[in-house]
C-alpha cells in the first residue's frame, strides 16, 4: 500500500471542523494512486468566505469549488455517507505552514 500523508475525513472529524467554528471550505478533486479515479476530494477549512473564494478561483473548471456552511453542508455531508464511494481528504503534512501563512486556524 503506498503512503497517503492526507487525513481521510470521516462524519466525526468534519463535525469536529464544524464545532471548531469553520464555516467555509474547498472542496476539490484528489487523485492519488490508492484512491480510485474520480472518488477522491480534498477538503481544505477556511476562516473566512473570501479566502475560500480565492482559492477556488484558482481551480480549474469542474476541478473543486467553496462551499459554506450551513447551505452546504448537504453535499459534503453526502459523500462522507457509507457506501456512497467517495473519500474525502485533508491535508495533514501543510497545516504548518497554512497557519504560518493564514489560510486556516486549528
Amino acid at each position: 500500500m503506498l503512503y497517503n500523508p492526507f487525513e481521510q475525513v470521516t462524519k466525526s472529524s468534519f463535525r469536529e471542523l464544524v464545532e471548531s467554528g469553520y464555516a467555509d471550505f474547498v472542496l476539490q478533486r484528489f487523485e492519488w494512486p490508492d484512491v480510485k479515479e474520480k472518488t477522491g476530494f480534498l477538503l481544505t477549512p477556511y476562516d473566512d468566505k473570501e479566502a475560500a473564494d480565492q482559492h477556488a478561483h484558482q481551480l480549474g473548471a469542474k476541478e473543486g469549488r467553496a462551499l459554506q456552511l450551513p447551505q452546504d453542508a448537504d453535499k459534503i455531508e453526502s459523500l462522507l455517507e457509507t457506501g456512497s464511494g467517495y473519500r474525502i481528504f485533508l491535508n495533514r503534512i501543510k497545516e504548518e505552514n497554512l497557519l504560518k501563512e493564514g489560510y486556516y486556524h486549528v
